[in-house]
């Protein structure tokens, strides 16, 4: 496991790291365990290990590299250190001048890198790597693997090689998750996250609720109960792959259950845990048309708008009580309107979302249809066609 350092005095950029420079570099001190090059600009870099010469003493024939001290003009770029680097393997991609190769063979195992107080990039490569940004507005990729990054303080990025169409990302126990198949990050303290098509806030991501998590999965359920310990590991190793359902709508069972209604009120976590351990067992009904609910009351039209929860759980704690229809005629509602019957079919659902969302607003009436209006419609339609046909000779 190799450890990255940055010195601390400016920040570092592990892209900008090109051994292909020594090529240009001024030996100027070397012995069977250090070697040290100084190149343009003030930089030095030193190499520690063990090394061998040829019979001259001029050319490194074999050996082992240990660490890497990178110092621009005096001060400490970077250190990197628990290396177990062949020196002719190194040597190798200096004289091909395999810069990219170089960073990812040395960083390719599960490394521990840290950042400095300042604007850093740094990338882990393979591996299970720790990765601590410091300070500063970071830019940090951990590669494949199953990586720990702390952005620390300042806006950080953690860069990922997926987009978010095959990415899952969510946030549980504080902190915030990135799959996809090449592992998966875990990140404290960083506030983006880039895919390879966009970038998005960590805040934005979904919360994975465990309890939810057991309940929207009967087999979970019964193997675990209500232990929740298990769930990020499930989710993480087989749940993502297997596009498990991670949402149980709680309000829903209530409002399909009155005596729990009665017995947990709004209580979505009671409800949740019940169902869990119980509700399952029974068989109980965990669906409510909540948007057919708001629609049959159009006061909750303008307190709610479609918010199937509150609408659930209003129902839950009060509607029931107040004895509320739960029944809108979406098939009246429907038969009226034939641009409605273009869009939605014979979508009950889909009827009952316009009314709501548009239809009330409108003045749209989902009272059904008689003879008389029925017959006052094809009479008015019969009309506008006989204006329409007058008009066009």
């Amino acid at each position: 496991m190799a450890r990255f350092i940055a010195g601390g005095a400016t920040g570092v950029n592990t892209d900008n790291i090109y051994i292909a420079d020594l090529l240009f570099a001024q030996i100027t001190g070397a012995n069977s365990t250090f070697i040290s090059a100084s190149y343009g600009g003030g930089t030095v870099t030193e190499f520690y290990g063990n090394f061998a010469y040829n019979s001259t003493g001029t050319n490194v024939v074999g050996g082992t590299i240990s660490a890497i001290r990178s110092l621009s003009n005096g001060r400490l770029s970077y250190t990197v250190d628990n290396l177990s680097v062949p020196a002719t393997t190194f040597l190798g991609w200096l004289s091909s001048g395999e810069n990219s190769t170089a960073r990812s063979s040395i960083l390719s195992g599960s490394d521990a890198i840290f950042g400095s107080e300042f604007n850093d990039t740094m990338r882990g490569y393979a591996g299970n790597d720790t990765i601590l940004g410091g300070g500063g507005s970071d830019l940090l990729d951990g590669g494949t693997g199953i990586n720990l990054i702390d952005g620390g303080a300042g806006d950080d990025t953690v860069q990922r090689s997926g987009s978010t169409d095959s990415s899952t990302a969510f946030s549980y126990g504080g902190s915030v998750y990135v799959y996809d198949s090449n592992g998966y990050d875990q990140l404290i303290g960083v506030e983006y996250i880039r895919f390879s098509d966009r970038t998005v806030a960590t805040s934005s991501v979904a919360v994975l609720d465990p309890l939810s998590y057991l309940a929207a999965n009967p087999d979970l359920a019964a193997a675990f109960g209500g232990n929740t310990a298990p769930v990020l590991s499930h989710y993480l190793s087989t749940g993502i792959r297997e596009r498990r359902s991670t949402t149980f709508d709680a309000a829903s069972y209530l409002a399909a259950n009155p005596d729990l209604a009665a017995a947990f009120g709004a209580n979505t976590v009671a409800a949740t845990q019940h169902y869990i351990n119980s509700g399952r067992l029974e068989n109980r009904n965990t669906s409510f048309n909540a948007m057919s609910y708001i629609a049959a009351n159009p006061d909750l039209i303008q307190a709610f708008g479609a918010n199937r929860s509150a609408a659930a759980l209003h129902y839950a704690t009060t509607g029931r009580l107040e004895g509320r229809s739960t029944t809108f005629n979406a098939s009246a509602y429907l038969a009226r309107y034939p641009d409605l019957r273009w869009m939605y079919g014979t979508s009950e659902l889909g009827a009952a979302t316009h009314y709501v969302t548009s239809g009330y607003r409108e003045g749209r009436s989902a009272a059904p249809l008689t003879t008389s209006t029925g017959r006052s419609a094809q009479l008015l339609a019969s009309e506008q066609a006989s204006t329409a046909l007058a008009a066009a000779f």
